[in-house]
């Protein structure tokens, strides 16, 4: 599994991304009870403190299932591939919420309540209807506390990649190499506006902004002990 973790995102690059954006903004429907106790026998899967439940991965699977069918269109679902890539995504969840936690970021009470209700699932009218909130999180077996948590766990990882991005600046040789880029693109003989300047330096920059998550995850992967029971999915 550790195997995949690394390699997935290589190998399913725009699946993989894909997944883990379904799995983040579909916490309100059927995510179930999770489980917080370390004797809990339903835990698919552990990263340092952290826990997958088998309710928290059926419920993702469900939810990437019906993605390929319903909006891929793909009728031979390959299931095995589908098991492998939820379970890598709920994995880097955990990993980024323990970097979260290793690197000082927390989420305050007004940055929760604002994203939430923000959110249009819970709005009537164009605003926020606490009742509402409170009957669909209920009709859903969630309580706003769990839902809470769940939300700011998602903020946490959110943040912490935002930190590890914010950090990565292109170097004056990394510049020089922009400025070539630059020039080719803008044809012999002459010089690049501004414009394409600036596009490519951005190209550049966000390339090197991904690769430096992936280091980021695999290093904080290597340090960390990951346990999965397979068996149970």
């Amino acid at each position: 599994m550790i195997k995949i973790i690394r390699e997935g995102s290589q190998k399913y690059p725009w699946v993989l991304k894909t997944v883990m954006l379904i799995i983040a903004v579909t916490f309100i429907i059927g995510m179930g009870w999770w489980g917080f106790e370390a004797s809990q026998p339903n835990v698919v899967a552990t990263v340092g403190p952290y826990k997958i439940t088998l309710d928290e991965y059926r419920r993702a699977y469900q939810r990437a299932y019906r993605f390929y069918r319903d909006q891929l269109k793909q009728e031979d679902v390959d299931e095995e591939t589908i098991k492998k890539l939820v379970l890598q995504s709920l994995l880097e969840s955990k990993i980024w919420n323990l970097a979260a936690d290793r690197l000082g970021v927390d989420v305050s009470a007004e940055e929760l309540h604002e994203v939430i209700t923000s959110q249009p699932e819970f709005q009537k009218d164009g605003k926020f209807d606490p009742h509402y909130y409170q009957r669909l999180l209920a009709a859903n077996r969630l309580t706003p506390r769990m839902y809470e948590h769940q939300q700011r766990l998602q903020l946490l990882a959110e943040k912490a990649r935002l930190l590890v991005m914010e950090a990565t600046t292109l170097t004056p040789e990394e510049e020089k190499e922009v400025k070539a880029l630059a020039t080719r693109r803008a044809g012999e003989g002459k010089d690049p506006d501004p414009v394409l300047m600036e596009q490519v330096r951005m190209q550049f920059l966000m390339q090197k902004k991904q690769r430096a998550l992936q280091a980021f995850q695999s290093a904080l992967l290597a340090s960390l002990e990951v346990e999965t029971h397979e068996e149970l999915l």
